[in-house]
C-alpha cells in the first residue's frame, strides 16, 4: 500500500481507538464503593495513558507534526501520570482527575480551531492549545483532515473538471461508495479544486474550496446508515447556512459552523451532491442574507 495512503487509514483507526479509549475509561458511580473496583479502575486510567501516548505518538510521527508539539504531548502524558498518582484511590478525585485531563472540551479550543484549522489559508493550532486528552484528539483530527496536502499525497484514482475548469479529484483506495460519489458530485458548481479522499470501510473524506471558503466533509458508514459531518469555515450567507441540512444554526456573530445528517447507501451520492449545491458562496454574500447585502441584490 501506498505510505501516505497507508498513514491515513492508522490515523483513522488509531483516532477510533482513542475515541474508545475516553469513553470506557469514564468513572461509573459504583465504583465509589469497592476498594477492589478504585484499584482496578485507576490502573486502567494509567494503562489509558500509555495506550493514547501510543497511537497519538504514532500519528503525529507519521503526519511530521512539528517538534514543540511532540514534546508538548510527551510533557503533558507524564505530567497525567504524576496527577493520576496523587488520586490514590479517591473515587472522587479518580473522577475529577478524567474530567480535566481525559473528557473535558473547551469551547474556547473548539472556536480556535473551527476558526483557523481549514483547508488552503488555515493556520492550525497549535497542540499546546490542548490541555486535555479530548482536545489533543480534536486538534489533531482537524488539523488533519482539513489539510489538502493529506489528499494531494494519495493516489489518484479519477479526475475530471467542473464548468470552471478545475480538478474534481478522487484519492485513495476504491471503497463501496466514492465512486458514486465522485460521478454524482456536481460540475456546474463555483468551485476552485475539488478533493474527495476514498479510505477503507466506505469512509470519505471531501475538501471543497470556495465553497463557504474551504468546506469539508466527512463520511462515515454506522451498521447501515451514513453519518454526513460537516464544517464550513465562513458563513457567507447566514440565510442560506441556516437552511442547511443537520445544520448547527448561525447567527451575525459566527465565523462558522458545523452540522451532521444522516442517510442511507443509496440516497447519500445525491444527497452529497445537493447539500454541496446549497452550500454558500463569495457572490451569495451580496443576495439577501449575504454579509454584504445593503438592499440591492448583487447582478452577477
Amino acid at each position: 500500500m501506498d505510505e501516505n495512503l497507508d498513514n491515513m487509514e492508522t490515523f483513522f483507526k488509531y483516532n477510533l481507538e482513542v475515541k474508545n479509549i475516553l469513553h470506557s475509561t469514564y468513572p461509573k458511580e459504583e465504583y465509589r464503593y469497592s476498594k477492589e473496583t478504585l484499584i482496578e479502575y485507576s490502573d486502567s486510567l494509567f494503562k489509558a495513558l500509555n495506550d493514547i501516548e501510543y497511537y497519538i505518538k504514532t500519528i503525529l510521527d507519521k503526519f511530521h507534526f512539528l517538534e514543540h508539539n511532540k514534546k508538548y504531548f510527551k510533557n503533558l502524558i507524564k505530567a497525567y501520570k504524576s496527577e493520576l498518582i496523587k488520586c490514590g484511590y479517591d473515587f472522587n478525585k479518580l473522577k475529577h482527575f478524567y474530567d480535566i485531563c481525559f473528557a473535558n472540551m473547551s469551547e474556547d479550543l473548539v472556536n480556535k480551531v473551527g476558526e483557523n484549522c481549514f483547508g488552503e489559508g488555515g493556520f492550525g493550532v497549535s497542540l499546546s492549545e490542548a490541555k486535555s486528552l479530548n482536545e489533543v484528539l480534536h486538534v489533531v483530527h482537524q488539523t488533519i483532515v482539513n489539510n489538502q496536502n493529506n489528499y494531494r499525497n494519495l493516489p489518484v484514482l479519477a479526475r475530471k473538471q467542473n464548468n470552471k475548469g478545475n480538478n474534481i479529484t478522487l484519492y485513495g483506495t476504491k471503497n463501496g461508495i466514492s465512486d458514486k460519489i465522485f460521478l454524482s458530485f456536481p460540475e456546474n458548481l463555483s468551485t476552485d479544486y475539488v478533493e474527495i479522499m476514498s479510505l477503507k470501510d466506505d469512509r470519505v473524506i471531501i475538501m471543497a474550496r470556495d465553497l463557504g471558503h474551504a468546506l469539508s466533509i466527512e463520511i462515515e458508514k454506522e451498521n447501515d446508515k451514513y453519518y454526513v459531518r460537516y464544517y464550513i469555515p465562513k458563513i457567507c450567507n447566514i440565510d442560506m447556512v441556516n437552511n442547511l441540512k443537520g445544520v448547527n444554526k448561525v447567527t451575525k456573530e459566527s465565523k462558522y459552523t458545523v452540522g451532521v445528517f444522516e442517510t442511507t447507501q443509496d440516497k447519500l451520492p445525491l444527497e452529497i451532491a445537493d447539500f454541496v449545491s446549497k452550500v454558500p458562496t463569495d457572490m451569495d454574500m451580496f443576495i439577501p442574507g449575504g454579509r454584504l447585502y445593503k438592499g440591492e441584490e448583487f447582478q452577477r
